[in-house]
């Protein structure tokens, strides 16, 4: 009898053993963020298991919290707290929206509590995780605020939960990194840590592709460039909140991307009109802000002495206030340059080669009621072709010769529309130099793009539809098509955004615009841009970034690609 007494002790020690080593608060992190609030579904893992956590994807974080013992009179409420990479300070999380930071001063910090449409801001929850044995005693649903509502002081635990997400950038173009820990704990809005709650810890995941940042709100070039050794370089801003000129990088095929010479960036923030050009090793930029145009230059890694270095920023061009900001930069071979920008109409002005800007010129002074949405390419014989809207729903051709003189206007099309987000509807142009011809794509009211040719003896081709489908136009307060225009061999690829879906299409030229290819599904494009370039194997790669949805916000930058294959002709580069 004695024997079998002490197997019993021992087995209900051994239970209880076990029990209290398993009785103790757990979290666990919910992956799909629209999952009811007490559903029992949506988990990325089991409870208290470390995982990985994609960067710009909002989750959610659920814990278990083991009320005091004894009653306190007013106890403060709770807040959400996080470390990085275990650092000693821990850093209250604030509420700031995603992909768009709203709010009275809105912010992109490392971490911060996001919006949810699955459940209202203090729902009560349902005890759902294993881990504390004391009775359940309440708790709620976290929803875009700082804190959780005012608990009970009923013993017992509960269980809160927070959507939550993790940036790749943030204000001042700083970045969290793959791999980096974030620790989650709870403690009172005092700051002190709430004791009977544990600590969580996930690990930040940044997928091949993945961009971020804030897409520049211009119908001009931005990129990707590609310099010689392929590495690939675009124009972008950390955050809505936190608008710097970064010139960000990647070196293994847009897989990844970090700023290159970030200490010596542009101080002119505000992207709304940039333009690029890459000549010579260098990327050279004009920049519209409201009040005045600029210039900058990039060195990229082709440059043989000051590799990836900013080499000029902040250059005037000219001083005047914009009603449209857009702009378009022309490096000629000798070096001289022709910015085009809009003031209360559209001007232009000019750079010799080693010189000084010239003063601000009128395109066209009987012009009205104002011209805007300036696109330019360079031609033969240092020629510049010149598109743009006119303020009564048409567009425009000219050309500025060599010697800066500029020919008459030709009328390109009608019916494009007045209101301010037609301004932009002119697509960047591409020149064929096998045959001197220019391309001039548009949208129009129906928000169909169009295309037509100027030859070498300036006669205009009939207008050609290039898609069928109508064309997403004003994504984000951007004033243009959601498309973009590039040349490949003697051919053009268009890429477009799909009005209906907001999925991303491409068409070429080269079978006579023929059906659309589907490139990005399921997404809700904003903006595009793109380039191209040949293979090893002869083929044509595109390249291009999108923004997937940002609503103007940041978070939602892509890269991808795909390849036309070759189809030589003697003129082809």
């Amino acid at each position: 009898m004695l024997w079998k007494n002490l197997f019993i002790l021992i087995k209900f020690a051994i239970i209880a053993l076990a029990a209290s080593t398993y009785a103790e608060p757990a979290w666990r992190i919910r992956q799909d963020i629209t999952e009811p609030l007490n559903s029992n579904a949506g988990w990325a893992a089991k409870a208290n298991e470390p995982l990985s956590v994609v960067c710009d994807l909002p989750f959610r974080l659920r814990l278990e919290w083991e009320t005091p013992e004894h009653e306190q009179a007013g106890m403060p409420g709770l807040i959400l707290q996080y470390r990085r990479n275990g650092d000693e300070d821990w850093i209250e999380i604030g509420a700031y929206d995603f992909p768009y930071p709203k709010g009275e001063e809105p912010r992109s910090p490392r971490v911060s509590v996001v919006a949810t449409s699955a459940y209202s801001h203090g729902q009560p929850t349902r005890d759902l995780l294993d881990g504390s044995r004391r009775p359940f005693a309440g708790g709620s649903g976290v929803n875009l605020a700082a804190a959780a509502p005012v608990w009970s002081r009923k013993k017992g635990h509960m269980e809160f939960e927070w959507p939550l997400v993790i940036r790749r950038w943030i204000d001042g173009a700083e970045t969290n990194e793959a791999g980096d820990r974030f620790d989650f704990r709870l403690a009172f809005a005092t700051g002190e840590p709430v004791e009977g709650a544990p600590i969580a810890s996930v690990e930040l995941a940044v997928p091949a592709g993945h961009v971020g940042g804030t897409f520049v709100e211009t119908p001009g070039r931005i990129g990707p460039w590609q310099a010689r050794n392929g590495d690939l370089y675009f124009i972008m801003e950390p955050a809505e909140s936190s608008n710097l000129f970064m010139m960000i990088k990647s070196s293994d095929g847009g897989k990844s991307w970090s700023e290159v010479d970030g200490e010596n960036r542009p101080a002119t923030d505000d992207l709304e009109s940039v333009d690029g050009r890459m000549t010579n090793g260098a990327i050279q930029i004009v920049h519209q802000v409201t009040k005045a145009a600029y210039r900058h230059v990039f060195r990229t890694s082709d440059h043989p002495t000051h590799p990836d270095t900013w080499e000029l920023t902040d250059e005037p061009i000219a001083r005047e206030r914009s009603i449209a900001q857009a702009a378009s930069l022309v490096v000629r071979p000798d070096g001289s340059k022709v910015a085009f920008y809009v003031g209360e109409t559209l001007r232009y002005s000019v750079c010799p080669a080693n010189g000084t800007w010239g003063p601000s010129q009128i395109i066209d002074p009987e012009a009205a009621p104002f011209l805007a949405g300036p696109q330019a390419t360079l031609g033969a014989d240092s020629t510049i072709h010149l598109a743009y809207f006119g303020g009564d729903g048409t567009i425009w051709y000219r050309k500025l010769n060599g010697e800066n003189e500029l020919s008459f206007a030709q009328r390109i099309a009608s019916g494009v529309g007045t209101e301010r987000d037609a301004f932009g509807s002119v697509l960047p142009l591409v020149y064929l130099p096998s045959n001197d011809t220019v391309v001039v794509a548009y949208q129009l009211a129906d928000l169909k793009l169009r295309e037509r040719r100027i030859d070498s003896r300036g006669e205009i081709s009939p207008a050609v539809l290039i898609t069928d489908r109508a064309v997403v136009r004003e994504a984000a307060d951007s004033q243009q098509p959601g498309a973009d225009l590039i040349r490949f061999g003697e051919n053009v690829c268009l890429l477009f955004i799909d009005d209906a879906s907001g999925e991303i299409f491409s068409a070429t030229d080269r079978d006579g615009w023929g059906e659309a290819t589907l490139r990005v599904p399921n997404v809700s494009g904003n903006w595009i841009r793109s380039s191209a370039s040949r293979t090893n194997e002869g083929d044509f790669i595109v390249r291009y970034i999108y923004d997937a949805g940002s609503g103007g916000g940041a978070g939602m930058n892509r890269y991808g690609e795909f390849l036309i294959e070759s189809t030589p002709t003697k003129n082809e580069y």
